[in-house]
């Protein structure tokens, strides 16, 4: 055997491996197509072609990145290489690029992996410049053809299906691909997934190839996952739906496209989310099934689990965050309709159960048939089937009680699939509502209200109208009293000494009780159209299940009772809780036998103590309003009964509530509350909610803190209605003798707006009067006055029997001539005040009241119909200056025509003496302008605005321009662009008197009105010019001075009196003055300086309906509520009042 030679004296050593050096590639700045074309020419060196390739690539990233002169250089160069970098092979199909195709392929044999890299990050690169411009479409296209050819197929699968190690490779080739669906709009699209098993190849695989190092990856360097994600979503944007629907049936991808979201970046996740909420769920043409395999179970899990995404962007960068981008995905996923997700259901019915399919048992007339014959109907306390399957296994992953939108998602999907909420909180009782004050047990609890207050679906669920039977009264009461809120809970959260637990129980249970309330509303309509035995007996066990939850009516009242007095929202809370359990439980909540009289007390006299705030008061007044409607229950209540906490009764107290209340309050319970006790206790014979004139009386006075303030008018009314309540007989047989001493009730009326109280009110006034002092008489007179006034009412017939009432009163007040002389006046100012309110005026202060309501007559307009037919908003203070700087830019024909220029004289008139002077100097400019212009009428124009800036020279320095001048300037350019204005000649007259005119005058109003028309038939033209002028000169009370001062109202209430003057034009002249009542003062200067209040009611007698005369009595009204009242009556020594009487 021969002998092995010798190795060496390092014969003994291992083989090392061989050394890889990546070296980086070198490349060349391109001059030319021609040297482009040579650098990538196909070379057996790869080395020189990987050179080219690298060439080419650096040129490219050159021109993406620049702009200017030498990019459209190197774009030339670009599509010259283009045109010449094509070959035709036969006669329809061309091949791009043969050059760089055969140097791949021949990398590819060589498993040169730097090389495979290298093209197809050039053909990347390339197409994205082309998908840029539009111009070199048909190239990119051509391109994409030809990797589309076998050959290239072949090529593109390998590099995809390259080892997980070679992301290089893989990663364009991800890119390229996705360029070639993306050109175009994706007319290739379609041919590249028809080469699905090229190029799709190895994609749920290369999905998982995700970025293994620390942090984000960079967005410059995507890993292979979201290359492939990418190519994805593009399939998707451009696919047809056929195509969509295998794409998606592929269980591989839509598993590894959600395998690992929580590591992605947030711009991939949110065009994940985007492009599935826009072009899968909302394609109709997808069908549902397919849907639901790409949103399943797990899928819909990991989507949730973005909730908590760890590399959320800042909101302050105005970007959308992963938690919103999924928020709104999931919640079209899990309730649109159409999204796949959602199944039909029957809301609180079960799943697999057909309520009308029911064999109800006929038990003849003895024995009516109840829940019991119902077979199916106490199966489901444990276990609820559902139709929804898979949104009642993802609803278990979320965490309403510590994330707010995933609270809100979860509420959503009960309110699109309401037989979910049941479902959820039998799968979720591990989770226990134990009083914790923790933020966790907060998020719950206002999760579990927000869950509570879930409305019922209509029907309960079922489709068409009420079932034959109902829903189960167990899933109903779950929809209620969700299971965690337990009787045993509840009752452990209202004993806690911590204030927030309580109160937030309280509030769950008033929302509870509410929608208990609608539930057995339902059942009652139920009932009407279905078995009613049946429908009777769900609601009856449905209250017997609440109140085996809920806690007991002591135990609530046990809660109120030790609610501090300063805790108004836990106070408010509480009472509405206890009210409503006397509205919906009433059989359970009267065994607890509650005396609601101390506390009522309580909250009356804290209304009587300084609130801090109106707010307070309000909450304070809706504490009161629950429990008055409490007392409303209770049969042992005392109303007129003092009470050491107060000094008047509770009822005379609550009087007292309703002068007091803020406003913007409503008082409709507490006046309904006021008028059932007045009925109840016979102080009066008809309902008084609405008509107790004692209640009208009080919500009518003006100065409420002086009544408030006066004891003796509350001693008085306390002192009568105790009288009354204790001995009605009494004072019902006084009525009835009233009646006979005036005549027979049937000869005077029907005796309702006589009442016993207001017989005991004027038996006690007499003694009160006695000790009154000064300022309680002057108080006491003008409520009597009021009192009496609202007591009589509209019912002429009693005139006799309020005559002998005024008698007795006046009688009273005999004993006192100051009081007596108080009285009289009152008396007859409250009569022409009841019967103006009567017409819809009001008189709060001397202001009209702006939401007073319109009157019982027929004929009476209301003060929102006036508004609307005479108010023209005057000109604003803050005008627009704008013009100051536009009509530099315009021709004379456009400053006319278009109003620049009357623009700029508006300003004229501006607060600021800097725009005056600019308005004026623009003003001098613009007649320059226009004279040097070929504008017709430019010498008339040019002289106006000349004669305008000399006769406010001197004024602009001092104060702004009389409105007055303004409106006449504004109103003459309008004559003069028009020779054949009404008002052409007398403007062109007026402007060759002088070269300046007299600020403190109108021009041209003595002109119209005093000289006949240039023209016969213009005179009412003229007048019409005139009246736009005059109510855009009136502005504020300067105006109104110099309009008093000429006299100007007399004229204008003289050419309304014109019986020929068409309507259109009495009523601009009544514009005029319904703007002077706007004015301060100016309705006062009116009826003492003009006598507009017997003008207008001459004008209103002579007029009928038919022809206006609802218009002169309405803006009576308005002068009347806007004019000071206090100051005409003592100017008129009451006149004006007669007059308003017998108006």
């Amino acid at each position: 055997m021969g002998k092995r030679p010798s190795r060496g004296a390092d014969a003994n050593t291992r083989n090392k491996r061989v050394k890889i050096v990546h070296e980086a590639p070198t490349s060349e700045e391109i001059h030319n197509s021609r040297q482009l074309q040579q650098l990538l020419a196909f070379e057996q060196d790869l080395q020189k072609a990987r050179h080219g390739l690298q060439s080419f690539k650096v040129f490219l990233d050159g021109i993406l990145t620049q702009e200017g002169a030498n990019n459209d250089e190197q774009v030339q160069i670009l599509r010259d290489y283009l045109e010449s970098a094509k070959r035709q092979d036969g006669d329809f199909e061309t091949t791009y690029f043969p050059d760089i195709m055969e140097t791949w392929s021949y990398a590819s044999h060589s498993n040169n992996d730097n090389v495979m890299s290298a093209v197809a990050v050039t053909l990347a690169l390339l197409l994205k410049f082309i998908s840029q411009r539009l111009e070199l479409a048909a190239h990119g296209l051509g391109i994409g053809r030809t990797l589309l050819h076998k050959r290239q197929q072949d090529l593109i699968a390998r590099n995809l299906s390259m080892d997980k190690s070679k992301e290089f490779i893989i990663s364009p080739t991800l890119r390229l691909l996705r360029e070639v669906i993306c050109l175009d709009g994706g007319t290739l699209a379609k041919p590249i997934f028809r080469a699905r098993n090229f190029t799709f190849k190895s994609l749920a695989r290369n999905m998982g190839i995700r970025y293994l190092g620390e942090g984000l990856e960079d967005m410059k360097r995507p890993s292979a996952r979201t290359n492939a994600i990418r190519l994805f979503l593009s399939a998707l944007k451009f696919l047809h739906a056929e195509a969509k629907v295998e794409l998606l049936s592929q269980k591989e991808i839509p598993l590894a496209l959600t395998k690992s979201l929580k590591d992605d970046p947030p711009y991939l996740i949110i065009e994940i989310l985007d492009t599935l909420q826009n072009h899968v769920l909302r394609d109709e043409k997808l069908p549902g099934q397919i849907k639901g395999k790409l949103l399943n179970s797990m899928a819909l899990s990991r989507f949730a689990s973005l909730y908590q995404y760890e590399h959320n962007t800042s909101k302050d960068d105005g970007k959308t965050s992963v938690e919103d981008a999924v928020h709104t995905f999931l919640m079209v996923a899990c309730t649109s309709p159409t999204a796949g997700i959602l199944r039909p259901q029957s809301g609180y019915y079960p799943g697999h159960v057909d309520p009308d399919d029911v064999a109800i048992p006929f038990a003849g007339d003895e024995v009516e048939p109840g829940l019991e014959s119902v077979t199916w109907m106490n199966k489901f306390r444990d276990d609820i089937p559902v139709r929804n399957v898979l949104l009642a296994d993802f609803v278990k992953c979320l965490k309403p009680h510590s994330n707010t939108k995933q609270s809100e998602l979860l509420l959503a999907i009960f309110q699109a699939a309401p037989e979910l909420a049941a479902r959820y909180f039998i799968d979720k009782q591990s989770f226990t509502f134990d009083p914790k004050l923790s933020a966790t047990w907060i998020g719950y609890s206002a999760f579990l209200y927000k869950a509570v207050e879930q409305p019922i679906p209509d029907y309960f669920g079922h489709a068409n109208g009420y079932a034959r039977v109902p829903p189960p009264t167990s899933i109903i009461i779950d929809n209620i009293l969700p299971l965690p809120m337990t009787q045993k809970i509840l009752v452990k959260c209202l004993a806690q000494s911590s204030d927030l637990i309580p109160f937030i129980v309280m509030r769950l249970l008033v929302a509870a009780m509410q929608k208990l309330q609608i539930a057995l509303g339902f059942h009652g309509e139920a009932a009407k159209t279905q078995n009613r035995s049946i429908w009777d007996d769900s609601a009856r066990r449905l209250i017997d299940e609440f109140c085996q939850r809920a806690p007991g009516t002591k135990e609530v009242i046990a809660c109120y009772r030790g609610v501090g007095d300063s805790d108004l929202l836990q106070r408010e809370a509480a009472s509405r809780l206890l009210r409503l359990y006397y509205e919906v439980i009433p059989q359970v909540a009267l065994m607890a036998k509650f005396d609601v009289s101390p506390l009522l007390i309580q909250a009356i006299k804290a209304l009587d103590e300084e609130q801090k705030s109106d707010e307070d008061r309000r909450l304070r007044l809706v504490e009161l309003d629950n429990l008055l409607a409490i007392a409303g229950y209770s049969p042992g209540m005392r109303w007129f009964a003092k009470s050491q906490d107060l000094l008047v009764s509770p009822f005379v107290a609550l009087l007292k509530v309703l002068i007091t209340a803020p406003a913007g309050v409503s008082l409709d319970g507490l006046r309904s509350a006021l008028g059932a006790v007045a009925e109840e206790h016979q102080l009066i014979q008809s309902a008084g909610g609405s008509s107790l004139p004692l209640l009208d009386t009080l919500q009518s006075t003006q100065d409420s803190a002086e009544v408030s303030s006066c004891n003796a008018l509350w001693a008085l009314l306390d002192n009568s209605a105790s009288r009354c309540a204790t001995a009605p007989v009494k004072y019902l047989e006084m009525m009835q003798e009233f009646y006979d001493e005036a005549g027979s009730e049937e000869q005077h009326g029907s005796g309702d707006s006589l009442s016993p109280f207001t017989l005991a009110f004027i038996e006690q006034l007499p003694f009160t009067v006695q000790s009154a002092s000064d300022n309680d008489l002057s108080i006491l007179a003008r409520f009597v006055a009021d009192y009496l006034n609202y007591s009589r009412g509209e019912n002429k017939d009693d005139d006799d029997v309020f005559g002998r009432l005024l008698e007795r009163v006046e009688s009273a007040f005999s004993a006192k001539p100051s009081a007596a002389k108080l009285l009289k006046k009152h008396a007859k100012k409250s009569h022409v005040s009841h019967e103006l309110s009567k017409w819809g005026a009001s008189f709060s202060a001397g202001k009209i009241d702006e939401a007073s309501a319109q009157g019982d007559d027929d004929d009476t307009m209301s003060q929102e119909a006036l508004t609307e037919l005479l108010f023209a908003p005057a000109a604003s203070t803050d005008m627009e200056t704008s013009a100051l700087s536009k009509w530099a830019t315009k021709e004379a024909d456009e400053l006319i025509e278009e109003g620049y220029a009357a623009s700029v004289v508006s300003l004229l008139a501006s607060e600021h003496t800097s725009i005056r002077k600019e308005a004026l100097v623009s003003i001098s400019k613009m007649a320059a302008k226009v004279n040097d212009s070929s504008y017709e009428e430019k010498q008339q124009i040019w002289l106006l605005l000349s004669e305008l800036v000399e006769s406010c020279r001197s004024q602009v320095d001092a104060g702004p321009v009389a409105n007055g001048i303004v409106a006449f300037a504004r109103h003459a350019l309008t004559a003069l662009k028009d020779p054949l204005h009404c008002m052409y000649g007398k403007v062109n007259s007026f402007l060759l008197r002088g070269p300046t005119w007299k600020l403190e005058r109108l021009p041209l109003v003595h002109d119209v009105l005093q000289e006949g028309p240039e023209l016969d038939d213009t005179y009412y033209a003229e007048l019409s010019w005139l009246f736009s002028y005059l109510l855009d000169g009136l502005q504020d009370e300067a105006d109104m001075s110099t309009y008093h001062n000429m006299r100007l109202f007399e004229r204008v209430l003289s050419l309304i009196g014109n019986p020929y003057m068409r309507q259109n034009l009495r009523t601009s002249a009544l514009k005029i003055i319904y703007r002077a009542t706007c004015i301060e003062g100016g309705s006062t200067t009116l009826v003492t300086r003009f006598g507009i209040v017997s003008w207008l009611a001459a004008q209103y007698a002579a007029q009928d309906t038919t022809s206006g005369g609802e218009v002169y009595k309405a803006l009576l009204m308005r002068i009347w509520g806007t004019a000071d009242q206090g100051r005409i009556e003592e100017w008129s020594k009451e006149g004006i009042s007669d007059l308003l009487e017998r108006v």
